[in-house]
């Protein structure tokens, strides 16, 4: 082995779904992987399509982008994208682009599904990580939920409280108190006539 797949093999140990691995088991994952190198601007991964594989980034920055273009956020060298799809079978919930030249190791689903089925170890580690990585997505999922609903609420409140409806008040003060005046001054007696001469 060599120094290169050490460093390969460290990476994908440090992987939240393939965590608590032993070398030898990361290794086996290394030679089931394919490098893949991608261009900046190249679509690595399009949203709605089919999760087949996933890829570990080694060299570059890649972009994650709403099915809108609006930016997710970014993926950086020693972390995967696409894994939570390798084994939940949904399609893509985001656009993957190389925002720079990128290499990655890609590994698919099929090649990964015939691994783990012939270690029973690696699978109870691999499937117990993707259940608590699912669940700590699911809890900030809701936690981001719960800001979004706060912030609403808030701005649904505020709304009704608008500097524009305390200004109408002021000026339905202003109306009635004119009425009260011209309605005072009608009340008033009409001098008499001698009163004219």
């Amino acid at each position: 082995m060599n120094q290169a797949q050490h460093a390969l093999m460290q990476i994908v140990q440090q992987i939240a779904i393939f965590d608590g691995l032993m070398l030898e088991q990361a290794q086996i994952l290394i030679q089931i992987s394919k490098f893949k190198k991608f261009e900046t601007s190249d679509t690595v991964y399009d949203v709605g399509a089919a999760s087949h594989e996933m890829l570990v980034l080694i060299k570059g920055k890649l972009s994650v982008l709403s099915a809108t273009g609006q930016s997710l956020g970014e993926v950086v060298p020693g972390n995967p994208t696409g894994e939570m799809g390798l084994f939940t079978g949904h399609a893509r919930s985001a656009t993957i682009v190389a925002a720079e030249d990128c290499v990655g190791l890609a590994i698919t689903r099929i090649l990964l599904m015939d691994v783990v089925n012939n270690d029973r170890e690696m699978k109870a580690i691999i499937l117990e990580n993707v259940v608590r990585e699912l669940s700590g997505r699911l809890a900030e999922s809701n936690e981001r939920l719960d800001v979004m609903s706060q912030a609403l609420a808030q701005a649904t409140t505020s709304d009704e409280n608008t500097p524009i409806e305390a200004a109408d008040e002021e000026t339905l003060e202003a109306d009635t108190l004119e009425e009260q005046s011209v309605g005072e001054n009608d009340d008033d007696e009409m001098p008499a006539a001698e009163d004219l001469a």
